[in-house]
């Protein structure tokens, strides 16, 4: 495990870039959208997918995840979240990227199973099998040192973060079977703070490294579905401004993050099926590498040494 605090001592003054490059598995860095993984690209296109996107009323679930599906003309995007208010602005700025792609709403809190669901129920009566799952939705509700915190709120992180993913992937599966007709991707939120021990955050860190260990979970019991851990970079959301202290490392884009989940659920991905993925690292080097991550089951959680290695 690295410890942020030891990264930012090394690199003296806050460098923006600090945690991009502790964290970079390929060369080149991003921390914008760019060619290859721009929604918009033909090849990139989700056109015939119905695509459903949890924590979906704001911060990444609206601009990263419902805007670039809306620009890669998702023939659906179903969004899920607790705010009908929140959920109907999304629903808005959908439909004016991309008036021809279908949007459901529903509001759901993803820790309840029973309305977890209902919903998916009401998604395959109104659209079909959905073929792209972005489990979104996350919380930060603990930020405290472990003796000082209340546990109510350490768990309540743990409730969202942890069990919400857990409700809605087994939902999913459970309609699109083991064997989906078309290709199928769940893409789960994860953070580079899952190996980190981040500075007052053991609950949040921990549910991140759960979900990455969810993901190779998943690869291994359904191996005819691309699962990813997608860490998104560092963006300015809500959430991640809830951490006062890394906002001079906030500096990538929404875009950014929304066009990796668009690349990563179109083409052939298997080979990144069960590892985490960061936002930022160049996709043409990930594809140029294929063999290799393979080949040394790399961005994967081991014990001998720094993760990913």
């Amino acid at each position: 495990m690295n410890k942020v605090p030891e990264i930012m001592a090394r690199e003296g003054e806050p460098d923006p870039d600090v945690f991009v490059k502790a964290d970079a598995f390929t060369k080149k860095t991003y921390r914008d959208v760019y060619s290859a993984i721009d929604p918009t690209r033909p090849n990139l296109s989700q056109k015939g997918k119905v695509v459903v996107i949890t924590g979906a009323s704001r911060g990444l679930g609206r601009y990263s995840f419902a805007a670039s599906f809306a620009r890669a003309h998702a023939d659906a995007i179903v969004l899920l979240a607790r705010s009908r208010e929140n959920l109907s602005q999304t629903e808005t700025m959908v439909k004016s990227i991309s008036p021809s792609t279908k949007v459901l709403s529903i509001a759901v809190d993803v820790t309840d199973y029973d309305s977890v669901k209902r919903a998916f129920d009401e998604i395959i009566e109104r659209l079909g099998i959905p073929q792209v799952l972005v489990n979104n939705a996350g919380v930060i509700a603990s930020q405290c040192r472990i003796v000082d915190d209340d546990p109510d709120f350490w768990w309540r992180t743990q409730e969202v973060n942890v069990r919400g993913t857990f409700n809605v992937t087994q939902a999913f599966l459970k309609i699109v079977g083991p064997s989906p007709a078309a290709p199928t991707a769940i893409i789960n939120l994860t953070s580079a703070a899952g190996h980190y021990v981040g500075q007052k955050l053991s609950s949040y860190c921990l549910t991140k490294l759960a979900i990455t260990q969810f993901t190779a979970f998943l690869k291994d019991e359904h191996p005819q579905i691309t699962s990813v851990s997608l860490h998104p970079g560092m963006i300015p959301t809500d959430m991640g401004n809830s951490a006062s202290w890394l906002a001079p490392f906030m500096k990538d884009t929404a875009d950014l993050c929304g066009g990796t989940a668009v690349w990563l659920s179109s083409g052939d991905r298997q080979f990144l099926s069960g590892r985490y993925v960061a936002a930022n690292w160049d996709v043409e080097e990930l594809e140029a590498r294929k063999e290799e991550i393979v080949q040394d089951n790399l961005l994967t959680v081991r014990l001998n040494g720094r993760f990913g290695e």
